[in-house]
């Protein structure tokens, strides 16, 4: 008799990216809950960020869906763990190349992931940065073309700062709206249109 594979299993994957035991979904509704962010340690785990809003949703639901290439590839969640920075292990991302390609990636779930408001345990109280969302993103300008990948969104009393490397140096863009022409989540960038001199202060 033959042994049929768990139903979970992987039919296909969308070029070598997708745990195993997922199955690639078609693109239609899904809702954005966060992004990966950088690497942690040479294990495959990923540092990941998570829109206060959608913390229970994520914590509850133990498979996630990250965009790779316009396609939503599901990964199955086998470990979270943090509290000011949550790092989160996917299942048959093994080692630090393999979380390499997951990188600044949008982080999704379906309507149906997520928990109904009259079954929520966790009070939510917004304090999400307005551009939190931009962190990975390369920063380009008009004039000057491509700056630099964000590193980290910044709260400064007066408005927020994209923080970055430019040509060597540790510069701080910022993310004014009457600067920003075009947000491209696909490609992720995003274009301004920089002051002059403002990237040699």
């Amino acid at each position: 008799m033959t042994n049929n594979p768990p139903a979970r299993c992987a039919l296909r994957r969308v070029n070598g990216f997708g745990s195993c035991n997922s199955i690639i979904m078609a693109n239609n509704d899904y809702i954005n809950i966060g992004y990966t962010k950088k690497t942690h340690g040479v294990g495959g785990e990923l540092k990941v960020f998570i829109e206060a809003r959608y913390l229970e949703d994520f914590f509850k639901n133990e498979r996630i869906f990250i965009d790779i290439k316009g396609v939503k590839v599901p990964y199955f969640i086998t470990n979270v763990r943090g509290s000011l920075d949550l790092i989160f292990q996917l299942e048959d991302v093994k080692n630090k190349e393999a979380a390499f390609s997951l990188q600044s990636r949008e982080i999704f779930l379906r309507p149906q992931d997520l928990i109904p408001e009259h079954r929520r345990e966790i009070e939510v109280i917004e304090d999400s940065l307005e551009y939190e969302h931009l962190n990975g993103f390369m920063l380009v300008d008009q004039t000057a073309g491509e700056i630099g990948v964000i590193d980290e969104i910044l709260d400064m009393p007066q408005q927020e700062m994209a923080f970055l490397r430019h040509k060597g140096r540790e510069v701080l863009v910022p993310l004014n709206k009457n600067y920003i022409v075009s947000v491209d989540t696909k490609q992720r960038r995003v274009l301004m249109d920089l002051p002059e001199g403002l990237l040699d202060v």
